[in-house]
């Protein structure tokens, strides 16, 4: 077996082994690799590729298309144990953004700039180009495991520009805001309103709070530990590690003791009207009297949502209470540390990114505030008379020497 060697520019060489017929067509179908440098690199490769091919490693594996592989795709991912949230959200962006557009189109056929049109066209539909992204990174690494399995010898999809995205402005809600939820919580619904203030003043997630039990918060030492997250995704409630699969203890301030303290009395006096009591994996937010069950996320979202929408505050969104805390918290000048260890976020880098305006703010009241300290202990009349002295000396801009003064 021989395979074939093409100059494609300087220094630019394809090289190709045949790896058997297309049944369907009786056409050969092909291994190939761009390869920088000689010639002599080139037949280097092409020897290392007709050995792989004569040790099947690239079987020809029929005509798949784009459908087929998002299927087989999703199955292996599936299997390695991927979030079911997670394949709820990618079978949604394949059904109706990628699927009905390329579905049909075989993996190999596939042009670059015909993706590029599906991401145009989606964009013009109405969605953001945080989402459209979204499918690229399906397609990207659904064609990448092809490249793995031997489907393929390039991904198409890394020749792609997928549509760039633009920070999006934050819009935490105003503490007047926040003041209006909980007056509206304070009667009617006393366990939304305190599982909205811990979001605020700890800045957890929607699903980390839902996770969270009893046996997680410690009263006496004014602390919680966020060790897990609630996922409802195709209505399926599971329980799963947090985002980043690392628990983490973030220290409470007092009102938040108190307010949790307060939710545990009612938690226990609702428990003990029925013949029950609170066991140790009660969870913190729930709509049985055991609380054996936890919060759907979804539901959070809903009653938020409710809220809200009667008091006018449409604009809001419970996630807008992680950003409350965050924007806060950069606004005192806390450390970006700090506040990605309280966030639980993975690198303080995303912390930012996501709050760099809100850190410059901070870091220019942390100027005015050193300025402050240091400019009352430089001599005022120096500041007057420096350049005046100088020229009548004949100095210059010069630092003084060693010598100088000794």
């Amino acid at each position: 077996m021989r395979g074939s060697i093409r100059q494609r520019g300087p220094d630019r060489w394809q090289v190709r082994v045949p790896v058997g017929r297309d049944p369907s067509t009786g056409r050969y179908r092909y291994v190939a690799r761009e390869v920088t440098g000689g010639k002599r690199a080139a037949q280097r490769v092409a020897a290392e590729l007709v050995a792989e091919v004569e040790h099947g490693r690239h079987r020809y594996q029929g005509r798949h298309t784009v459908s087929e592989l998002l299927d087989r795709w999703m199955a292996h991912i599936e299997a390695q144990g991927r979030a079911a949230s997670t394949l709820v959200r990618y079978r949604s962006a394949i059904d109706v953004n990628i699927r009905p557009a390329i579905g049909t189109v075989v993996i190999d056929k596939l042009d670059p700039v015909d993706v590029d049109r599906l991401y145009s066209r989606l964009v013009k539909s109405g969605l953001t180009p945080l989402t459209v992204r979204k499918s690229h990174a399906i397609l990207s690494a659904a064609f990448n495991q092809a490249m793995k399995w031997g489907w393929l010898d390039r991904n198409p999809i890394a020749r792609t520009s997928p549509p760039s995205t633009r920070g999006r402005e934050i819009h935490p809600p105003t503490p007047v805001e926040l003041a209006r939820l909980f007056d509206a919580c304070a009667d009617a619904h006393p366990d939304l309103g305190t599982l909205i203030y811990v979001a605020t003043t700890t800045g957890a997630r929607r699903g980390e709070l839902c996770g969270l039990r009893w046996s997680d918060v410690d009263l006496d030492q004014a602390a919680v530990t966020i060790a897990r997250s609630i996922s409802d995704a195709g209505k399926v409630v599971a329980v799963k590690d947090t985002k980043t699969h690392q628990a983490r203890r973030l220290a409470l301030d007092p009102s938040t003791v108190a307010v949790l303290q307060r939710h545990r009395e009612l938690a226990e006096e609702r428990a003990g009207a029925g013949g029950l009591t609170l066991g140790p994996w009660a969870y913190v937010w729930s709509q049985d009297l055991a609380s054996s069950t936890p919060y759907r996320p979804d539901r959070v979202t809903g009653a938020f949502c409710y809220l809200r929408d009667r008091l006018g505050l449409g604009h809001l969104t419970f996630h807008g209470l992680r950003h409350f805390s965050a924007t806060t918290l950069a606004g005192q000048g806390i450390g970006v540390r700090t506040i990605a260890g309280r966030l639980g976020h993975a690198n303080p880098g995303i912390t930012l990114r996501t709050y760099a305006h809100f850190l410059d703010t901070a870091d220019r009241e942390a100027a005015l505030a050193i300025g402050d300290v240091v400019a009352g202990l430089y001599p005022a009349s120096s500041k007057r008379s420096s350049a005046s002295s100088s020229a009548r000396r004949g100095t210059t801009n010069r630092l003084p020497s060693r010598t100088e003064g000794s």
